[in-house]
């Protein structure tokens, strides 16, 4: 090629590039003109609805756009989340799932539709929860111990109900089952919230559920908590045992993330980034969150990007290792 075709190539995708980025930069300054849809990828009554709707009316005060919500449950979250997967990255379709939705669920389910290491653009944290092993209360055991020991002497006849196939609370009911011997029944539902539904009316008598759906049935003592998936006692909930003081190995953080389509402009996730931050400070969101047993958790795109897949590669070696295979 000769010097002055390569000077005019160099010209020309150097004005290419530059008039991508202040394409990027015009459409962040005119962002959002319009409605912004949230999907939330479990029916209403689960922790990530809880979490939506808490954050959804700073986002619509500071954006000056209404933020709908948009509940899509089914697959343990995977159908709302493959939904924005495949939606338009232009910022208006955004993903609010539990974790398990991203780092379990491909493990769990046979033709999971896209790779969430790159079908999503990471905009930050927003919180995270408990996951609580709950019993009915006609159920005759106080603590896990007790529970195991129901169980062996009653091989087959308990079922546990999760938020679905390959959710947080399937997971861990498997990995209880694994290492302790037990047999229960998976039952899964669309969602935490009909799976709690069930439980206080005593269809199930074993569930794992996350502290919105848990706390108030068991403040209301419609049911029983027996103890936390968490790796150390919450500080804010110490009467509580974790299921790993009594089963070793067992114990997890269940977050909440907020997703774009992959390819979203890079300056329409800084805007997104930032009003979380600015929601996530405030005070009177941390004093919602916390009766719902939810603490802010606010990051850098990058961070959470890193760490879902760090959280990805993790499970991906978990679950088959304790003969769980895709259903």
């Amino acid at each position: 090629m000769k010097p002055a075709l390569v000077i005019r190539w160099t010209f020309a995708a150097l004005a290419n590039t530059l008039g991508l980025i202040g394409a990027g930069a015009t459409q962040a300054q005119d962002y959002p003109n319009r409605s912004i849809t949230m999907i939330v990828p479990f029916p209403p009554g689960a922790a990530t609805d809880a979490i939506a709707r808490l954050v959804r009316d700073g986002m619509s005060e500071i954006l000056g756009q209404t933020v709908v919500i948009d509940n899509r449950g089914g697959a343990g979250g995977t159908t709302g989340s493959a939904l924005v997967a495949s939606a338009a990255p232009d910022g208006y379709t955004l993903l609010l799932p539990a974790s398990a939705s991203l780092t379990m669920n491909p493990f769990m389910q046979k033709n999971y539709p896209f790779d969430p290491r790159t079908g999503l653009s990471a905009i930050s944290f927003v919180a995270e929860s408990t996951l609580f092993l709950c019993v009915h209360p006609s159920l005759p055991v106080k603590n896990v111990a007790e529970f195991i020991a129901f169980a062996k002497q009653n091989p087959g006849k308990l079922s546990y109900g999760t938020s679905g196939v390959g959710s947080g609370h399937h997971v861990a009911g498997e990995l209880i089952k694994q290492k302790t011997g037990i047999d229960m029944v998976h039952v899964p539902y669309r969602g935490g919230g009909p799976a709690m539904q069930d439980l206080v009316a005593g269809n199930i008598l074993v569930a794992f559920a996350t502290a919105p759906a848990a706390l108030p049935q068991a403040e209301a003592g419609k049911i029983r908590i027996l103890a936390s998936n968490r790796p150390k006692r919450d500080p804010e909930l110490p009467d509580v045992p974790t299921i790993g003081e009594t089963i070793p190995g067992i114990g997890s953080v269940s977050w909440f993330g907020l997703f774009a389509p992959a390819g979203t402009p890079a300056p329409i996730i800084t805007k997104l980034n930032g009003t979380l931050k600015t929601i996530l400070a405030k005070k009177d969101v941390a004093e919602k969150f916390k009766p719902q047993g939810l603490k802010p958790w606010y990051s850098t795109p990058a961070e959470l990007d890193e760490f879902v897949k760090s959280e990805y590669d993790y499970w991906g070696k978990v679950i088959p290792s304790v003969g769980l295979e895709p259903s």
